[in-house]
């Protein structure tokens, strides 16, 4: 049976009861100054949800008293967040009224909410004493959202960070910006700010250890794992989340050991003492990960020892999060691309070795050195990237660009595997067998044009390499366009009002040596010198200076496999809209669609050529665009790029629309691709045409600044933004 107290409450909490009596008597006095309900009522208010736990010993008189000082908003906020505590624990609610008030002052009702949910997880996990202690420390977490005096920002911090990097073994790794602490194994992703710490220095130290142990994952092979590594566990997050931990134990001990300074900086944040009291098992595993040997490997068998114990071992404030979906995507790729330019880079050593064993004044020339192969050996069993290349019988000093691609897979597999130095033939290693079977099931001999592509492994083109056809579209009859206008008709207004903006108009200019009309502001100047005894300036007229725009411009756009259902929607109604507004400015434009499957079947598919009027036939084929194969890049820039030259206009742009990276079946991807259309885009640069690109894929980030520019492209997921951004481009270009 509910208590009077119980049903008070309860009534309380729905805007009846006491409450509501309360205030239909007479009113106690508020504080005039604040505006808020005066300390006796406040105290009534909190009474309400306290009551039980309430005693002599026990009051709540001072947070009434405190409550004074702030508005009626501040105090029916704090009152209300009280009884919402009380439906979690009481005595937390209490606690709260002692040590929560000042919050009112230091935070603004966002950050109060979030704050709030913090103290009821503390209390979950560590209990009210951890709670009391979080709600002490106010002020701290206050300065830690807006930027005390002791917080550092990645802006400060990023480029020592990289400094710091750079002289550490292991692949160049990149620096950037995010909201969490992580690796991809390539990128060491760090906060825009960190101000955990109560010191500026303090928040630094912990930023250096969070690179450092970040490098350490991908030097000391924590991401040699496979993904269905924890496959067989039940709790597959909780495994994990192990395996974390007892790296971070394993690369604490690495760390310590070849960088004692920031091993110092380590061990402060996460001290061993502490780890070694949490239970005998994670005891045992702390001493066999501290051994010199110790792998990933010896982590992975451990998980099963310690997993029921990770809710006793406090997170780690370096170690950041453990991605594990990411780093073994980005992971793959890498080995991949480096497996290709590994056996690229062995084919041409082979090549440059049989030639110099097969001079006339070599001694070994009668043996047969096409059948030699390349072997790998350990030179220091304690370091495992000292290795040797050995050819045949001869130990052989790698060129510097194959000790880099030995070192990145030995990073990743913690040795070179056998069969990375296996022929693929006749003494060959580059094995593009499969890549030229490939190809020639879509072989091509009835090609229009052949282009050269470049080979970022071996730092040449490989010549007449692509063929390719325009093909045309043929057009369908349908209400596309019709459909379109009427859809965007206030967009297309506020479009068409951006390019009449740019349009330069025919401009009258004053003060002109000749021209058909007087100046009269300048002939009356003029008059007044001559007055006053003055030379008399002889710039008297005015006439009209006609301006005509000297800009084309082409439009690539992206018809792979890729872009089918909303993203060739999209392409196709920011074409309409697009072409209605250039038709504004008159300049010269051209449109053209690529995809492909292969080198030996690149295509680009005429939608609109340069000297074409925006008419129906073209609006037609407009309306068919449609999602084709794959996209080979490079190809399709140098074919646009040679229309675009026979093209007589000042000023002249490719823009390319699209949905991702250069991909193609024959292995056209990953470094390789992004190297070949990174080239072609520097060609079409060096040949006076300004490179653009618009793209929907949200991870563009990680490779248009390097082959657009960090300034020439865009990412956009609106189709109203995708005309806006052109607009932008013809203001910054043409201009």
């Amino acid at each position: 049976m509910k208590s009077f107290w119980d049903k008070a409450i309860e009534k309380h909490r729905k805007g009846k009861g006491i409450k509501a009596r309360t205030n239909r008597g007479p009113k106690l006095k508020a504080s005039a100054k604040y505006g808020g309900m005066a300390e006796r009522q406040v105290q009534m208010h909190l009474e309400l949800h306290l009551e039980p736990i309430l005693s002599n010993q026990k009051g709540i008189i001072g947070p009434a008293k405190d409550l004074c000082l702030f508005s009626m908003q501040d105090q029916e906020r704090f009152i209300q967040t009280v009884g919402k505590i009380c439906d979690l624990d009481m005595e937390l609610a209490y606690e709260f009224c002692h040590h929560g008030v000042e919050s009112l002052r230091l935070l603004d009702e966002s950050q109060w909410s979030i704050w709030i949910e913090k103290i009821e997880e503390v209390f979950d996990k560590s209990g009210i004493q951890e709670s009391i202690k979080f709600m002490d420390e106010i002020h701290f977490y206050a300065n830690n959202l807006t930027g005390s005096s002791s917080s550092i920002d990645f802006i400060n911090f990023s480029k020592t960070i990289e400094s710091l990097l750079t002289g550490l073994n292991g692949r160049p790794l990149k620096v950037e910006m995010s909201d969490k602490i992580y690796t991809d194994t390539e990128t060491i992703y760090l906060p825009e700010r960190i101000s955990s710490q109560k010191t500026k220095e303090e928040n630094f130290h912990l930023i250096k250890a969070s690179a450092i142990h970040l490098w350490a994952q991908t030097y000391y092979g924590t991401w040699r794992i496979s993904k269905d590594a924890f496959d067989k566990y039940s709790d597959k997050n909780k495994a994990i989340k192990a395996y974390h931990l007892l790296e971070t134990v394993r690369l604490d001990e690495k760390i310590k050991k070849d960088l004692p300074g920031v091993g110092r900086i380590i061990e402060k944040l996460n001290p061993r003492k502490q780890l070694l009291n949490i239970s005998k098992n994670f005891n045992n595993a702390i001493n066999l990960l501290s051994n010199d040997n110790s792998t990933f490997k010896n982590s992975l068998e451990l998980i099963d020892s310690i997993i029921d114990d990770i809710d006793k071992i406090p997170d780690s404030p370096y170690s950041g999060k453990f991605d594990i979906d990411i780093a073994v995507t980005v992971s793959e790729e890498r080995k991949n691309q480096d497996k290709i330019n590994f056996e690229k880079a062995l084919d041409e050593l082979h090549e440059q070795w049989k030639e110099v064993e097969n001079e006339p004044d070599e001694i070994n020339n009668n043996e047969n050195s096409s059948e030699k192969t390349f072997s790998v050996s350990q030179e220091n069993n304690e370091n495992e990237y000292d290795v040797v290349l050995e050819y045949g019988d001869s130990n052989i000093t790698p060129p510097e660009n194959i000790k880099q691609i030995m070192d990145s897979i030995i990073q990743d597999f913690g040795e070179i595997p056998e069969d990375y130095l296996e022929p693929a033939g006749d003494g060959g290693y580059n094995n593009e067998e499969n890549v030229d079977q490939t190809s020639n099931e879509y072989e091509n001999y009835d090609y229009e044009f052949l282009y050269n592509e470049w080979d970022h492994a071996r730092q040449q083109y490989k010549k007449d390499w692509c063929k390719l056809n325009e093909v045309p579209i043929e057009g369908i009859s349908t209400n596309f366009i019709a459909d379109t206008l009427n859809k965007y008709r206030g967009l297309l207004r506020n479009i068409n009002r951006t390019f009449e903006a740019l349009r330069q108009d025919e401009k009258r200019l004053k003060r002109q040596n000749y021209g058909d009309e007087i100046d009269i502001d300048a002939f009356i100047d003029a008059y007044i010198d001559l007055k006053q005894g003055k030379e008399i300036d002889e710039k008297l007229f005015t006439k009209l200076n006609k301006v005509e725009r000297n800009v084309a411009v082409m439009f690539m756009i992206d018809m792979s496999g890729s872009t089918s259902g909303w993203i060739n929607k999209m392409e196709k109604e920011s074409l309409v809209l697009l072409c209605e507004s250039l038709e504004i400015l008159g300049d010269t434009y051209g449109i053209y669609g690529f995809s492909g499957k292969t080198r030996n079947r690149c295509e680009v598919y005429k939608i609109k050529n340069f000297d074409e009027k925006y008419d129906n036939d073209v609006k037609d084929r407009i309306s068919n665009i449609q999602a084709m194969d794959y996209t080979r890049m490079g190809a399709s820039i140098r074919h646009l790029t040679m229309l675009l030259n026979k093209v007589e206009a000042k000023t002249k742009l490719l823009i390319t629309l699209s949905d991702g990276k250069p991909d193609d079946v024959d292995g056209y991807r990953g470094t390789y691709g992004i190297e070949d259309t990174k080239k072609a885009l520097i060609e079409a640069r060096f040949q006076g045409i300004h490179t653009y690109c618009i793209t929907i894929d949200e991870e563009a980030m990680d490779y248009l600044p390097y082959m657009y520019g960090k300034s020439n492209f865009a990412v956009i997921n609106q189709i109203d933004k995708l005309p806006t951004k052109v607009s932008d481009i013809y203001r910054k270009i043409t201009a």
